[in-house]
């Protein structure tokens, strides 16, 4: 057989055979955030008792991630213990607490406080960039509470920024 003939004959073959199949092809499963959130508290004097919880943030439907935890206060002479925990059917588990610093996040070179930093609340696991967050389940909240009394017009703010599933 000629070399041009053994060719025809191959294409001949190939073509009977059908296309070439690939492999299996999985659809995308990774699951990731939906909708961007943020939970606000604000412990105010004259209006919010010691020792009561409020809650700072409810999980979305299919859970959550939230990433930061910032909180300030305007209280310039007098510092308070500020807990945050983290409730699972009316249960609360773990979480924080950290004293305020006077005038956190209002006055010049005065921050706010991190209350997920590392050195705050040790062992909350990291993201790809070493950043640290909280994993919420469906039906999880954080609620805050402060411990000492607020003195006259003064307040305690904590913010949390999250992403729901």
């Amino acid at each position: 057989m000629r070399p041009f003939t053994r060719l025809l004959a191959l294409a001949a073959l190939l073509a009977l055979l059908g296309p070439v199949a690939d492999a299996a092809v999985t659809a995308n499963s990774i699951v990731t955030a939906q909708t961007p959130n943020r939970g606000i508290v604000q412990f105010l004097q004259g209006t919010d008792t010691a020792g009561t919880y409020k809650t700072l943030y409810t999980s979305g439907s299919n859970g959550s991630r939230c990433y930061g935890m910032v909180m300030n206060n305007n209280d310039g002479s007098a510092t308070h213990l500020v807990t945050v925990q983290v409730v699972n059917t009316a249960v609360k588990y773990g979480g924080v607490a950290l004293t305020t610093v006077s005038n956190a996040g209002f006055a010049n070179a005065t921050p706010p406080q991190s209350l997920m930093a590392p050195s705050v609340w040790p062992g909350l696991p990291m993201d790809s960039n070493g950043n640290p967050y909280l994993a919420l389940a469906s039906g999880d909240t954080i609620q805050a509470t402060f411990a000492t009394a607020l003195t006259s017009t003064d307040l305690i703010n904590i913010q949390v920024t999250c992403v729901d599933f």
